[in-house]
């Protein structure tokens, strides 16, 4: 009994030392994950601190809590990354506790506790401006595009894009300017001297707009007609393309001759921005200057011409290629000219630029006749005005200092656009243009000819410019024009495969944003081009 009871004795021990080093291990596995968790927390709360990249609405660790909102308001997106078009408003923390934002490294920096344990603090960020009307489509701005604001005098201030710096339903379109010197920096409403400014741009936002005329009519009428039937284009802007399957919609047929299912009165994503995948194009407030080895953008000089269609859409296209940028097409020349004639823009015809020296951004003045051809023409005060009077405001898509001018007269517009198989004296072949992204030009019908309105592609702003009108202006020779504003309206042929734009500076009435032409494609020089980024 004796030994029964000190076995027992001994085996009460061994289980009681054991409970007690089980214990003890239970306590240290659970003191090292607490451990671990401290060190973890603090590893995350110092990497959400120095350098905010929370992808969450709210962090959360023991000791803090942070938040934010977009002006004032809490969104269902990601934390503002330092380059997203956002700025800190306010850092704004509870219970006496402070904390500053640091932009360099976009993170909270010198954040000093109050009286509560709890460090709580929301930063409200300001979003970059937006108009609603737009639907997605405003401005943007990549690379070295310095968004500005254009007095009715020209000069030219840095625009803060945290406020208003475009209306689009006031007729106020966005602009941007490429500095010479880049290195440059101007505080915002600061004044960008013109000697730094290398070229100007002009935000065309996507859109979509009612089909007016489907364009799907040859030849012409030999007669002159009594009325005009040029109308209001209505325009819708957004992101969305349209398709077949939504009411009042269709899908943008995009190539040469085809009309999909498409109807009057259906709304149809203009083919300009789809072909680009852009939310919009950047393009060329004026003509293009300087020379072909150093392009510019520049109101009041020379429009650069005399070059072979193949120089100026090389020259174009390597101008700015972080920028995408390229030579006009005539999709993108029309995506311009029915912007123009919308709500949103002048809703007329430009006034011509009849400046006989070439000089961009100029208009003809009221007393001068344009009725026919030939216009009036010259370099004097009484017959041409620049473009920043009122006079030069007419000449404008928005029928002021913020639209984009030489759509009339001026130089005629080399287009990157043609007859498929047909280079004429471009310097172009099959091979060379194939180097090229089918997107940086369009290709018309290869059996078109100068009366075949019918191979337009919806939204180039030729065949829908119909019906077409056959007879003399004053000059005693028969041409073709359009029914909106009679410019001339023919299309390119074996003989003149690619298209210009927009008419020369001595071509009175039929010089327009509704004008269009063959042309060889060779160095001449009454011709120019444009540029577009996208």
């Amino acid at each position: 009994m004796l030994k029964l009871k000190k076995f027992n004795k001994k085996e009460n021990n061994k289980i009681s030392s054991r409970k007690f080093i089980f214990a003890g291990i239970i306590i240290l596995i659970i003191l090292s994950v607490f451990i671990f968790y401290k060190s973890y927390a603090i590893y995350k709360l110092e990497k959400k601190y120095d350098v905010i990249k929370s992808q969450i609405k709210e962090f959360d660790t023991e000791n803090m809590i942070l938040s934010f909102t977009i002006d004032g308001n809490k969104e269902d997106v990601n934390f503002p990354s330092k380059n997203s078009n956002y700025i800190v408003n306010s850092v704004t923390c509870q219970n006496g506790t402070s904390a500053n934002w640091d932009n360099e490294n976009w993170g909270l920096i010198n954040i000093v506790p109050g009286d509560s344990k709890k460090i709580r603090c929301n930063i409200d960020f300001k979003g970059a401006y937006k108009e609603n009307i737009l639907n997605g489509a405003d401005p943007v701005l990549k690379n070295n595009l310095v968004p500005v604001n254009i007095a009715d005098d020209g000069t030219v201030t840095k625009a803060s894009v945290y406020s208003e710096w475009y209306n689009y339903e006031n007729k106020r379109w966005a602009n941007a300017v490429i500095l010479k010197d880049d290195s440059s920096t101007y505080s915002n409403d600061a004044v960008i001297p013109e000697s730094n400014i290398e070229s100007y741009f002009v935000w065309i936002p996507k859109y979509s707009y009612e089909i007016f005329n489907l364009g799907e009519t040859d030849g012409y009428t030999e007669s002159k007609p009594t009325i005009s039937i040029a109308k209001e284009i209505n325009i819708k802007f957004g992101l969305t393309n349209t398709i077949d399957s939504n009411t009042n919609e269709c899908s943008t047929p995009m190539t040469s001759g085809a009309s999909g299912i498409c109807a009057v009165g259906d709304y149809m994503t203009h083919p300009a921005f789809i072909s680009m995948n852009a939310n919009g194009l950047w393009v060329a407030k004026f003509e293009t200057t300087g020379d072909i080895n150093n392009l510019t953008v520049k109101p009041g000089v020379r429009s650069l011409r005399n070059q072979t269609l193949k120089t100026m859409f090389e020259a174009a296209y390597n101008y700015q290629r972080d920028n995408d940028s390229h030579m006009m097409k005539n999709t993108e020349w029309g995506a311009v000219a029915y912007l123009s004639h919308s709500k949103y823009g002048i809703n007329t015809e430009v006034r011509i630029n009849n400046n006989s020296s070439y000089l961009t951004g100029y208009a003809s003045t009221d007393s001068t006749d344009q009725s026919s051809y030939p216009g009036t023409y010259g370099t004097s005060s009484d017959v041409t005005l620049p473009y920043n009077t009122t006079t030069g405001y007419k000449a404008s898509t928005t029928g002021n200092i913020t639209g984009v001018y030489d759509m009339s007269g001026g130089a005629h517009d080399y287009m990157a656009a043609y007859r498929k198989d047909t280079y004429g004296s471009s310097e172009f072949d099959a091979t060379t243009l194939a180097n090229y992204n089918s997107k940086y030009y369009d290709e018309y019908d290869s059996s078109s000819s100068w009366t075949t309105h019918s191979k337009r592609i919806l939204g180039d702003a030729t065949g829908e410019m119909g019906p077409f009108y056959y007879y003399a202006d004053k000059d005693g020779n028969n041409r073709q024009h359009n029914n909106w504003y009679a410019d001339f309206s023919y299309f390119g042929d074996s003989s003149d495969p690619w298209f210009g734009r927009g008419g020369h500076y001595t071509y009175g009435v039929l010089s327009g944003q509704f004008g269009f032409i063959g042309d060889t494609g060779g160095a001449y020089s009454r011709l120019g081009f444009r540029l577009v980024l996208s």
